[in-house]
């Protein structure tokens, strides 16, 4: 037998004595806490870990190997205790993928594979170190000299590769992990600076989170991640308030994860912003399901699962019962902006789910039908499609480092009210890339169901044989499953050329179990018209617990005759259907760039059932939330007179991270607003801002001015936005306020020379100041009806 051979026997013999173990407790390092480990997770890991170690073990190391896996096959072989010889050769390799150029963009970070030419994905850094920080933590004293010398670089570069990696708090996955591990590995190193940016940057993640929902919602892969994220704190961080976040966060996801599990089909149902799995809807939260009892064991386990070694308990029996209750209505929101919002309503036989904007990124999927069935089952789904790939079975290259099934993305909004949801797409001429051979909108649907009808009509697909049913305009298709229908209707279409849309049932003969309801848009060699791009309004209404013929043939009848009101100009785009409990409609003006307006209108929760916001309670007691609510509280809203001016402190809004107050003598009261930075320094955000609740006393034109601190070109700008529940005041415009190095007061001049003015309606109005380049302070706002009137 030859050696290899040997030490994978050795180590399988090894697995065999920690499983029969069960959990068992690892001794420590100086520094590392004790914890206990699952080792039958450790074992599993270290043998998914042999493909690893067959691709660093070569005269060249094979092109797809991820540098994250170094780390986590790295982690397993110490918690296993086994090859130790191994971890020289390891560290080698992620030696020469690491960049170690002070110069360099990526400066500390990982080439994500070893073909990569270079860094290409900043977020490398993040997962390599995920396992690194804790290899040190653990097992530093225990490593061969020869390994921990080259270990102990690899994370002294890397705490600069994540200082410098700088994520929106809107990234969660991301976000939660950069923080963490700038948290433990600033412990495990010995760097204070490192564990208190990270102990900063998880504050700003979770009072965005307070303020705005997750949002990274309801992801099948990414919520997987989000628990290793917080899983990690928990366990391992010595910064009690962060290990408090940590599991107000965990209980958090596990909350969402049962208020949108679906039973009956065994899986995560409803609307999402990223799903890697479009016809079935798993991912890597599996492996989280699996390992806190929710399912049964799930196959292969990609080398991340070494994390779930450490779980401290399972999610608690109370949270899993939340998804007990039918039926239910979950309600949740996923940003700060309007049309940032999530509605899921569950059956016992069915569910609808739908949210209100496109999330963006061309992988999320916005209106959804779920039924009963095996886990592996098709789901119900809107895609907007230019590759003609329904199914999601064709990868294009999203970047340098990544290939996904990524799906086009055009303009959307949605309304959605219990059974009925009424879904709105528009193709502008950004979202149709150059060469498109198809515009299609499709709504995919299960195959194995019980009944097909298009326009009252049975319909029968034969096996692996292609078909099309044609849809007359407005016609319903339905589907029985069980107990439960689904009925679509397509109440406004428009092709490329102006024209109304062919619609289509279709059967492929490759169809992965699924059919799909399909909007063909593209007539080629067109070009779109210019009083109204292509696109479609899709209308989806569920019924439950419909036991007899009659009453699915009275549900049938209602849904096909119910009314739909289409009111199109060239300026506006409005569709307005009669659903079962009441009217459902959507309304946008072009050129489509606003969020549409939504009837009913969707309330702002964190994560509620039934209107019970049981989100915003579970994040409301921990700090920093605890004392930003409170200061709102004591600021109040801002009068605004009919006529006159007003004047208040920048700091007295509600502040969403990464814009935060800062602290000078000069400033007003002594603080400011802003998103820090270094002088000079060329950073931004797309979610940091902060909001000023006005009560206008008279609609009409008021005039904005700020007392600003922009020392430098490169941090002398903000947004401005303004809002009611209904419409759209002033998109978010650019406020160039040039350079000041000390304070001044500035007016709001959009394009550096003309002044404007914000034509505020009557009442309540959000007002918005946003980060748009990080350094610019903000110290206090002025606003008045004199045009020639300047604050003193």
């Amino acid at each position: 037998m030859n050696r290899p051979r040997r030490l994978l026997r050795r180590s399988l013999a090894l697995g065999l004595l920690l499983l029969a173990g069960g959990l068992s407790a690892q001794p420590p390092s100086p520094t590392g806490p004790a914890v206990r480990v699952d080792a039958a997770i450790v074992q599993q890991s270290v043998q998914e870990g042999e493909r690893i170690w067959r691709a660093v073990n070569s005269a060249e190391p094979s092109a797809n190997l991820a540098s994250r896996d170094l780390f986590t096959y790295a982690l397993a072989l110490c918690e296993a205790r086994v090859h130790p010889e191994r971890l020289e050769k390891i560290f080698t390799v992620a030696t020469k993928m690491q960049s170690r150029d002070p110069a360099a963009k990526g400066y500390g970070n990982f080439r994500w594979s070893w073909g990569h030419a270079d860094v290409f994905d900043f977020n490398a850094v993040d997962f390599c170190l995920q396992a690194g920080s804790i290899l040190w933590l653990r097992h530093r004293d225990t490593l061969p000299p020869a390994a921990r010398a080259l270990l102990q670089p690899l994370l002294d570069h890397g705490v600069e590769g994540l200082l410098r990696h700088r994520v929106n708090e809107s990234y969660t996955n991301i976000a939660l992990m950069n923080a963490g591990n700038l948290l433990l590995l600033g412990e495990a190193l010995g760097r204070a600076d490192a564990a208190a940016e990270g102990a900063a940057r998880l504050d700003r993640v979770v009072l965005y989170t307070a303020e705005a929902g997750i949002h990274e919602y309801t992801s099948p892969t990414y919520y997987g991640t989000d628990l290793d994220d917080v899983l990690l704190i928990e366990v391992f961080s010595s910064n009690e308030r962060a290990r408090t976040q940590a599991r107000a966060l965990r209980d958090l996801l596990w909350s969402d994860v049962a208020l949108n599990w679906f039973g009956p089909a065994g899986k995560l149902a409803g609307a999402r912003s990223r799903d890697y799995d479009y016809l079935r809807g798993l991912g890597y939260l599996d492996q989280q399901l699996a390992a806190n009892g929710w399912i049964p064991p799930v196959g292969h386990r990609p080398s991340g699962v070494i994390f779930l070694a450490y779980l401290p308990a399972p999610v608690a029996p109370a949270l899993r019962q939340l998804g007990d209750k039918f039926p239910r209505l979950v309600t949740q929101s996923w940003g700060l902006d309007r049309g940032q919002n999530r509605t899921h309503y569950l059956c016992a036989d069915v569910t609808l789910s739908s949210a209100g904007s496109g999330y963006g990124g061309k992988m999320d999927l916005p209106l959804t039908v779920d039924l009963p069935g095996p886990r592996e089952g098709v789901r119900g789904y809107f895609i907007p499609d230019g590759r003609h790939d329904p199914y999601g079975k064709v990868k294009i290259q999203e970047s340098q480092a990544h290939a996904k099934t990524l799906h086009l993305q055009p303009f959307w909004a949605a309304a959605q009210r219990r059974v009925d949801s009424l879904g709105l797409a528009v193709y502008r001429a950004k979202d149709i890339p150059d060469g498109t051979t198809t515009l299609e909108s499709h709504f995919v649907l299960p195959l194995n169901v019980d009944e097909i009808w298009v326009d009252g009509e049975p319909v029968h697909f034969k096996p692996s044989q292609a078909a099309s049913v044609s849809l007359k305009s407005g016609a319903a298709l339905i589907v029985r499953k069980g107990t439960a229908l689904v009925g679509v209707r397509v109440p406004w279409s428009r092709a490329i050329d102006g024209t109304e849309a062919a619609v289509a049932l279709v059967c492929d003969a490759e169809n992965f179990g699924a059919m799909r309801l399909t909007v063909t848009h593209h007539t080629p060699k067109t070009a779109p018209p210019a009083s109204m791009p292509p696109g479609t309004a899709i209308w989806v209404r569920v019924g439950s617990g419909l036991t007899t013929p009659d009453t699915v043939a009275k549900w049938r009848q209602e849904f096909s005759s119910a009314k739909a009101e289409i009111d199109v100009t060239p300026a506006r785009l409005a569709v307005r259907v009669a659903g079962q409990d009441g009217p459902v409609g959507v309304a946008a003006t072009a050129p489509f760039q606003a969020p549409g307006l939504a009837e009913p209108r969707p309330p702002r929760h964190i994560l509620a059932c039934d209107g019970d916001d049981l989100g915003a309670r579970l994040l409301a007691s921990i700090d920093p939330v605890r004392t930003m609510r409170a200061r709102r509280v004591a600021n109040g809203p801002v009068a605004v007179p009919a006529t006159g001016s007003v004047t208040w402190e920048a700091e007295a809004g509600v502040i969403s991270p990464p814009m935060t107050p800062g602290e000078d003598a000069a400033a007003s009261k002594g603080v400011f607003v802003w998103m820090p930075a270094k002088h000079g320094e060329k950073a931004g955000s797309s979610v940091g801002r902060t909001r000023y609740d006005l009560v206008v006393g008279a609609a009409g034109p008021r005039y904005v001015w700020g007392r600003v601190l922009t020392p430098t070109p490169e941090n002398d700008s903000f947004l401005v936005a303004a809002s009611t529940d209904g419409e759209t005041v002033l998109e978010p415009t650019a406020w160039p306020t040039g350079v000041h190095p000390a304070w001044t007061w500035v007016r709001f001049t959009p394009d550096a020379k003309t002044v404007a003015a914000i034509n505020l309606p009557k009442g309540e109005v959000a007002f918005e100041i946003r980060v748009r380049e990080a350094g610019a302070k903000l110290d206090r706002l002025f606003l008045t009806t004199d045009p020639k009137a300047e604050p003193k």
